[in-house]
């Protein structure tokens, strides 16, 4: 089994580069007096080349299908060494 969780569940490929999206779901914990309150959960989108991220987080699935689109228009790569 793989690990979702570190870069999120993947949403679909824009040429090189893939969109993936990280949700947490809403708890239930006990605060310091003991009563019960509810953590809100979130969502937010990612635009990875291989397994770094480059752009994000976004709101929604099409605003980052956007600028992945426009990183390949600009040919941009994730580099480990900038020289």
């Amino acid at each position: 089994m793989g690990n979702k969780n570190k870069y999120g569940s993947y949403i679909c490929a824009v040429g090189y580069l893939s969109i993936r999206q990280k949700i947490v779901m809403p708890k239930k914990k006990k605060n310091y007096q003991g009563k019960w309150e509810m953590t809100p959960g979130s969502s937010q989108v990612f635009v990875y080349h291989t397994k770094h991220k480059i752009a994000g987080p976004f709101k929604g699935k099409e605003e980052a299908v956007v600028n992945a689109r426009e990183m390949i228009s600009k040919n941009i790569k994730y580099v480990k060494y900038k020289k």
